[in-house]
């Protein structure tokens, strides 16, 4: 190599380690001129197109280069980064394979192909490579980060918290990099310990952005939420991208029951980026609560949101056999196989399938799985972690498990990959979502019968074709024995209604509020008891008086409840004469708890189906004439319902009889009804064109 050579080499490589993309493209090309086809100068160039994202160039000088490089594992690192980076994996993962076959234990590549193999679902090889990357080097930041996510993603909770912590040791004084841990343990549902990464980080540089950010997103996972409004609003003064900030305080002011203030922040993050699936999402789930949003018009904006965000693919041919009568192979996908709601709705449901005529897959997009996930594991047939995996390879493997019927089990939500239904993932697709998701490669939506009545019938406001059940798919599992029903508080001689509406902020909308007014001005010595876990907060329980003062509610009439622990959740409900569910939303599973403890509840029934849900529960149990259709019928029924105390009484001391005697509530029941329509789903697919 000449002088002259080793000099623009050297020139071209300073400009390149000081940021000069562009006097560096120039210095290496002229090195080309001069020496054409040089490795050395090819390599350089090669490594510096693919920081600028020019693959294609890139990867051409790479494969021109390569060979006089020969066992050299940098190279080949360079030449796989640039192939990943154009979206070539496989070929990416062989090119780091082979640098490690040349050299050993080749750090970068240790690393990277971790990285990549963790996608993939490939845990314990990515925990085997990257121990061999820190047995080399124990303080590598990247490596401890990686190695700390997958460690809990196999469930090695304390070691991953190890590694985690070891990251941040290595993360020195770099706000930066002591935030990504701290974004990590809050990804994975450990808000304390981010907390206090946040405020270190905040003590080397108290404007931050990230830091104030991820401060407030902690405080707020613990219910601080006027705590982290403040920071979120410090944040927000010194940036001029304040997105990440807004869907935060969104997420918050959604919790807290401010569904308009929501939607205006929604709304102003989508005008300023337009392409914000997230907050697309969210702002999709947020309008489902307004009573003014009817059944067509969220349609309407549900094929909207799939038709900007869904990603397009070809209908891919199924290997799956066409065998009307074969054992089928069935597919739940959900984040929340951990504790949470849907574990106290499907877990009979899952427990009582007929394993001789189907077999249920579970696909685990859980970030922080926990006793309750374990639950789970055990009722799979087949168990698959797919949380932090690319939509694509999800719908890889579900094909791959020859999944004839996959199945949505919480609808459009920020944290759902429902894109993997937009990629053809199985032959049937379907969900058991509470609203239409929008999305025309889920062909069925499953729900109970009731939920699809009134102008649903015609299946004009819905993306999906309705699949009714006569009873579920949700079933609870019944306490066995516990504590009988509570006397009726309204017999003690007090004289004193009291209503009582256990549900979240969201649910509660200003007209539902209007209506809690109304009974309560009619209802004589009323009360109302309002619970949900947020009301602990100041500021969430300020937003919520200031509602109700506005709906007329004089605050003496209120009893607020924040968090109860389970077991003072029947002295909770043992207050309470007669259930308020708010429209046109409701969290199901605290009206089944309603009902076990001996309390009728009134509902209301629009065209939405996530409206319908009260009123498909009191079907079952033979109390659909506690369902009204209008808000002055809610009211009405409230009035009669308090009035007759007697009946109440009856009604109450009943209740447990008539659950005990529904098939809806045995789970054995459930399962049969939901077998025989993914027995009808699966022949429809048969009978159709290929």
């Amino acid at each position: 190599m000449s002088d002259e050579l080793k000099t623009l080499l050297r020139r071209g490589l300073s400009a390149h380690e000081g940021n000069r993309p562009e006097e560096a493209e120039k210095i290496y090309r002229q090195a080309l001129d001069i020496a054409p086809g040089n490795a050395e100068a090819e390599h350089l160039l090669a490594t510096l197109l693919t920081g600028l994202g020019r693959h294609g160039e890139a990867i051409d000088l790479f494969e021109s280069c390569l060979a006089s490089f020969g066992a050299n594992p940098a190279a080949r690192c360079n030449y796989a980064i640039a192939l990943e980076s154009s979206g070539q994996i496989d070929k990416a993962i062989d090119q780091f394979k082979q640098a490690i076959s040349y050299h050993g234990d080749f750090p970068t590549a240790l690393y990277h192909l971790a990285r990549l193999e963790m996608p993939r679902g490939h845990l314990g090889q990515a925990v085997d490579l990257l121990g061999r990357l820190l047995g080399l080097k124990p303080d590598h930041y990247e490596g401890l980060l990686l190695f700390g996510n997958a460690l809990h993603a196999l469930g090695q909770e304390e070691a991953a918290l190890k590694s985690l912590e070891h990251a941040a040791e290595a993360a020195g004084i770099s706000p930066e990099l002591i935030c990504r841990v701290g974004t990590a343990l809050l990804r994975l549902g450990y808000p304390k310990p981010a907390q206090g990464l946040y405020q270190r980080a905040l003590s080397i540089d108290a404007k931050f952005v990230p830091g104030l950010r991820g401060l407030g997103q902690s405080l707020a996972h613990q219910g601080a939420y006027a705590k982290a409004i403040a920071l979120l609003k410090t944040a927000r003064q010194f940036t001029k991208d304040t997105d990440d900030i807004d869907l935060v305080m969104a997420d918050i002011t959604l919790k807290c029951g401010d569904v308009t203030q929501t939607i205006e922040i929604l709304e102003a993050v989508l005008k300023a980026n337009p392409g914000n699936a997230t907050a697309d999402a969210l702002l999709l789930r947020t309008t489902a609560k307004l009573v003014a949003t009817d059944a067509a018009s969220h349609a309407k904006a549900a094929k909207t949101w799939a038709k900007e965000h869904m990603p397009i693919a070809a209908k891919p041919a199924f290997v799956n056999i066409r065998q009307s009568d074969k054992r089928l192979r069935i597919g739940w996908i959900s984040p929340f196989f951990c504790e949470h709601p849907s574990f106290g709705l499907l877990s009979q449901l899952a427990r009582h399938l007929n394993r001789h005529e189907v077999e249920l897959f579970l696909y685990s997009a859980t970030p922080r799985p926990d006793d309750v996930t374990r639950s789970w594991q055990v009722m799979a047939d087949g168990w698959r972690e797919v949380f932090g995996q690319d939509p694509m390879q999800i719908a890889d493997r579900i094909r791959k498990d020859k999944v004839d019927i996959l199945i949505d089990l919480c609808g459009v939500h920020p944290t759902q990959q429902i894109e993997v239904f937009a990629l053809h993932a199985a032959p049937v697709q379907a969900s058991f979502s509470a609203t239409t998701t929008g999305i025309s490669q889920i062909d069925y939506l499953i729900g109970h019968k009731d939920v699809f009545g009134g102008k649903l019938s015609s299946n004009k406001m819905l993306s999906e074709q309705p699949q009714k059940l006569a009873i579920g798919p949700y079933v609870p599992e019944l306490p066995d024995g516990g504590m009988p029903v509570s006397t009726l508080p309204a017999a003690f001689g007090e004289d004193i209604i009291r209503f009582g509406c256990i549900d979240k902020l969201a649910n509660i909308s200003d007209e539902t509020l209007n209506c809690f007014a109304r009974i309560l001005n009619k209802v004589a010595n009323s009360r109302i008891v309002i619970q949900d876990d947020v009301l602990e907060d100041s500021y969430a329980a300020k937003t919520f008086l200031d509602r109700t003062r506005q709906a007329g509610i004089k605050r003496d009439r209120l009893d607020l409840a924040g968090k109860v622990k389970p077991e003072d959740r029947t002295a909770l409900f043992a207050q309470i004469d007669i259930g308020l569910a708010p429209f046109p939303a409701i969290s199901l599973e605290n009206y089944y708890e309603m009902l076990w403890h001996g309390i009728p509840f009134i509902s209301l029934a629009y065209d939405m189906p996530s409206s319908r849900q009260g009123l498909a529960l009191l079907d079952d149990i033979g109390l659909e004439a506690l369902c009204a259709e209008t808000e002055k019928g809610y009211v009405d029924k409230c009035i009669m319902l308090s009035s007759d105390l007697k009946a109440l009484a009856s009604i109450r001391e009943n209740m447990r009889d008539r659950i005990i005697s529904s098939k809806a509530f045995h789970g054995p029941a459930v399962a049969r009804e939901f077998e025989e329509a993914c027995r009808e789903m699966w022949q429809n697919w048969c009978l159709s064109k290929a």
